[in-house]
C-alpha cells in the first residue's frame, strides 16, 4: 500500500494571514527589493546619519523628485529600514543604519550591485533560463561576460569591489572562525582590495601575505593595506587566476569566488592552485563560500543560487557538490566551518 505525504499546511506555508496574502507578501519582494536597491543608489542614508531629514531636503541632496522620493521611503519604511515620524520627516532604524557607506557591516555597495542594470534585468528572462539551463546574463550584457562588462564601467567596477571585498567586521570574524596562524605565507585569490588578507594578517602578525587580483582591484588595494597596518607584509601581485597563480604560498584563500564560475572553470582555477602547492603536503586551499544546506528551510544561499544561474550560469554547492568538485580538482575536503552567514570557511588539502 503506497501512501502520499500530507501537503504543507496554510499555516506552515504562510504563518501570516490567508495563503493568498502570503502569496501576494513574496510577490511584492521583487517591487521591495527594487526600491532597496534605488535607495542604496543614490545614497539615501548616508544623508540621514546626523538624523532625520524632511524629504524636499533629501530629494535635492540625491537629486531625485521629491514626490516619487517619498512613495518610495514609504515603501522601505514599510520593512523597516526607515521610519516616517509624525512630522512628515523621515529616519534611519537601527536596521537601515546597515544600508550607510560610512560603519562596519554596510550592505549598501551590495545593494547598489544588485539593483546594477545588467544584474537585475537577468531575471526578465528567468523562464529562458529554467528551461535551458542556460544564463542570460550574456544576452543582458551584450554578449560579454560579467568582468569584461565591468571593464567597461569603472564606476560600476569600483562598486563591484567594494561590495565583494566585504567591510571590515565581517572580514574579522571570518578571520576569527579559523586558525591560519599555522601558514607562514598566505595568498588571497582574486582578493579584491584586501580586507580579508588584512583581517588575517592582523591576528596573526607573523604571516605574510599575497594579494592576486585584477590590476582594476589591485589598484585600489594600498591605501586599505596601509589603513589596516599591513602593507609592508603584503606583495601584490596582478593576474589572470586562469593563467597562473603565484607560487610559494602554504595556504590559498577563495572567497566569494568558486561560486562565479560553473563546475569547469572552478576546476581549472581549483588545479592552478594545486600545481603552486606541488610538494606542499600540508599545504591548503580555503574556499569561503556557501554551503547550501539540506531541507525545506530558507537560507539566503538557496535564492543566491538562482541569482547566479540566470546571470553567470553558476552555482552554490552543497557539501557532496563541494567534494566532488574539490576532488576533480586534485584536493580531499578536510572540513567546512561555518561562519558569517551565508560563508563557510571549507578547506582542503592536496593529494
Amino acid at each position: 500500500m503506497t501512501t502520499s505525504t500530507p501537503a504543507p499546511s496554510a499555516q506552515q506555508a504562510g504563518p501570516e494571514g490567508s495563503p493568498q496574502q502570503y502569496i501576494l507578501k513574496l510577490l511584492a519582494g521583487k517591487m521591495i527589493s527594487s526600491v532597496i536597491c534605488v535607495l542604496a543608489q543614490v545614497g539615501v542614508a548616508d544623508h540621514l546619519t546626523e538624523g532625520p531629514r524632511e524629504v524636499a531636503d533629501l530629494a535635492a541632496a540625491t537629486e531625485t523628485e521629491p514626490g516619487m522620493l517619498y512613495r518610495f521611503l514609504r515603501a522601505a519604511a514599510s520593512v523597516g529600514l526607515y521610519a516616517e515620524l509624525p512630522d512628515g520627516r523621515f529616519a534611519l532604524t537601527s536596521t537601515g543604519q546597515f544600508m550607510r557607506s560610512d560603519i562596519p557591516g554596510s550592505l549598501r555597495h551590495l545593494a547598489s550591485l544588485y539593483g546594477e542594470e545588467s544584474v537585475w534585468n537577468c531575471f526578465g528572462y528567468a523562464v529562458e533560463t529554467l528551461r535551458t539551463g542556460r544564463p542570460a546574463g550574456p544576452k543582458v550584457r551584450g554578449g560579454k561576460d560579467w568582468f569584461a562588462y565591468m571593464a567597461e564601467r569603472p564606476e560600476w567596477a569600483e562598486v563591484f569591489h567594494k561590495a565583494m571585498t566585504g567591510t571590515s567586521d565581517i572580514s574579522a570574524k571570518i578571520a576569527e572562525a579559523y586558525d591560519f596562524g599555522r601558514f607562514a605565507t598566505i595568498a588571497d585569490i582574486a582578493g579584491g582590495q584586501g580586507r580579508l588578507l588584512s583581517a588575517i594578517l592582523t591576528k596573526h602578525p607573523q604571516a605574510r601575505g599575497v594579494l592576486f587580483d585584477q590590476a582594476s582591484a589591485i589598484e585600489g588595494a594600498g591605501p586599505v593595506l596601509a589603513e589596516q597596518g599591513v602593507a609592508d607584509r603584503v606583495e601584490c601581485v596582478v593576474g589572470d587566476f586562469f593563467a597562473s597563480v603565484p607560487q610559494g604560498p602554504d595556504a590559498y584563500l577563495l572567497k566569494a569566488i568558486m561560486h562565479d564560475w560553473d563546475d569547469e572553470n572552478c576546476v581549472k582555477i581549483l588545479s592552478g592552485i594545486k600545481a603552486a602547492l606541488d610538494g606542499k603536503p600540508e599545504g591548503r586551499v580555503f574556499v569561503i563560500d556557501a554551503v547550501v544546506p539540506d531541507g525545506n528551510d530558507w537560507h539566503f544561499s538557496k535564492a543566491m543560487d538562482i541569482a547566479m544561474g540566470v546571470s553567470l550560469g553558476s552555482k552554490e554547492r552543497n557539501r557532496k557538490e563541494w567534494t566532488q568538485l574539490l576532488a576533480a580538482a586534485g584536493f580531499e575536503l578536510v572540513g567546512a566551518t561555518a561562519t558569517v552567514p551565508p560563508h563557510h570557511i571549507i578547506e582542503a588539502r592536496p593529494v
